[in-house]
């Protein structure tokens, strides 16, 4: 078959877009990072499980690859002119059935989308803290969010999984998807657990939150403020980020760092939890100190210029069982550097330290019965660092920039002799697998590879 045959081969609900030459791949590819992304074989978008099989049939019959999206922000997966990208768009529904304590989210559905649906009911679930990001691709890579300390991963609390395999003769295992599901099929809808927020105890049915913002000269401080909320209660998230300052502040591109800390209780508790913040020699130096009772719908609204799409962004992370206040100032002293050295282009890359409670997390995995495929449960420190570029040939200064500084933070792990764990969805091209499962997760029982 010749190429433009995938618009007649494919039913006509499908709506496929067969890009030429001269197409701009902005104007029909829209993604979180333009890294790895050139225009694909085809774009298409179904609206039927029936649609999703013909496509799978007809790459199969053309050795193509397919890439489903909802959120498009897997700047790992590489977009080529052998890929058919399947916009997912049209599989967003969002279904709660209070009655059983479910929530049935379609493979098209961001967080945003369903953070909202269950919120306006009283009801919530484990959800990432980006709306712009697909649930579906998260829950694959193992789904960590505000409520891990309460309630565990999103993995550990789902019921069911409708997909369209690529395999027809060997569906996956179970404990595959929970972890490591990228790569074997089309997920077309997901089933978790929710639950009601009023069984939180939250205050005026919100969460708590607070956020203290200080200027570079105040980093071994709130490094030190942030180590003594460690280990967090269960109802604590707290969250270290290394930004600079945006145009309308007094002191744009200023390096600046955010505290930001969410509660999942009730106010007075927070305040007690948290007292140390309200200390004298921390508020005096922050320029910014802000509490709140926050609507659950709102949570992720102060992370919306971070989901912003284009430009060149790729993801270094990992888990910490231990962090050092050395480590955080060499790594902010470093991020600072990096960004500095020519802010128009790399001054919005950010750090995420982020902390959680891992006793649930740990249960959870033992009550399941089986062994799921993320294997960081009881790390409680998360590191995301995002270095963002808008010039392509910036790639390699990057890749080092990137690679460092999850190197300094990992100091007091791999002193201990503790093995590097990253996280699937924060994945960058060519990563070592081995940093994210063991060698065995990488085979199926029957010697298959699947990852």
């Amino acid at each position: 078959m010749a190429k433009q045959d995938i618009t007649t081969a494919l039913p006509p609900t499908c709506k496929p877009i067969v890009p030429t030459p001269e197409t701009k791949t902005q104007d029909v590819l829209s993604r979180w990072s333009d890294a790895h992304v050139s225009l694909p074989y085809a774009i298409v978008t179904p609206t039927s499980t029936e649609d999703i099989v013909s496509t799978i049939h007809f790459a199969q019959s053309h050795s193509l690859k397919i890439v489903p999206a909802a959120g498009a922000n897997g700047s790992f997966i590489p977009i080529t002119s052998r890929t058919i990208y399947l916009d997912m768009t049209s599989f967003n529904k969002v279904h709660l059935d209070a009655s059983r304590g479910e929530v049935t989210i379609g493979g098209g559905a961001t967080t945003g989308t369903v953070l909202q649906h269950l919120a306006e009911r009283g009801w919530h679930t484990v959800l990432t803290n980006s709306n712009a990001v697909g649930v579906v691709g998260a829950f694959l890579g193992g789904m960590s969010g505000a409520v891990n300390g309460i309630k565990g991963f999103g993995i550990d609390h789902v019921t069911s999984v409708t997909m369209a395999i690529f395999d027809a003769g060997q569906a996956p295992d179970w404990r595959v998807l929970c972890g490591a599901g990228h790569g074997m099929g089309v997920v077309t809808s997901l089933t978790l657990r929710a639950w009601r927020v009023d069984e939180l105890g939250l205050t005026d049915g919100k969460v708590w939150t607070r956020k203290l913002m200080f200027p570079a000269r105040a980093v071994a401080e709130v490094a030190e403020l942030y180590l003594a909320l460690q280990p967090p209660a269960r109802e604590l998230t707290a969250v270290m980020v290394f930004l600079r300052a945006p145009p309308t502040a007094p002191v744009p591109d200023a390096p600046m760092i955010l505290l930001s800390l969410s509660y999942f209780g009730s106010e007075g508790s927070a305040r007690r939890m948290c007292v140390k913040t309200y200390e004298e020699r921390y508020t005096r130096k922050a320029i910014m100190n802000v509490t709140a009772l926050t609507k659950m719908e709102d949570l992720n609204a102060a992370n919306e210029p971070l989901s912003a799409r284009g430009g060149f962004k790729e993801y270094y992370g990992c888990f910490l069982e231990e962090v050092s206040m050395e480590s955080i100032v060499k790594s902010f002293e470093e991020w600072q550097k990096f960004t500095a050295a020519d802010l128009k282009d790399r001054g919005k890359s950010f750090v995420v330290i982020g902390s959680w409670s891992t006793d649930v997390l740990v249960k959870n995995e033992g009550a399941l019965g089986y062994k799921t495929y993320f294997n960081a449960r009881g790390r409680g420190t998360f590191v995301q660092a995002t270095v963002w570029y808008d010039k392509w040939d910036a790639k390699e200064e990057a890749d080092s920039f990137g690679s460092a500084l999850v190197g300094y933070l990992r100091k007091e792990d791999r002193q201990a002799g503790r093995k590097d764990f990253c996280f699937a969805n924060n994945m960058i091209a060519g990563h070592n697998i081995y940093e994210i499962y063991t060698e065995e997760q990488t085979r199926y029982e029957t010697g298959k590879r699947y990852i």
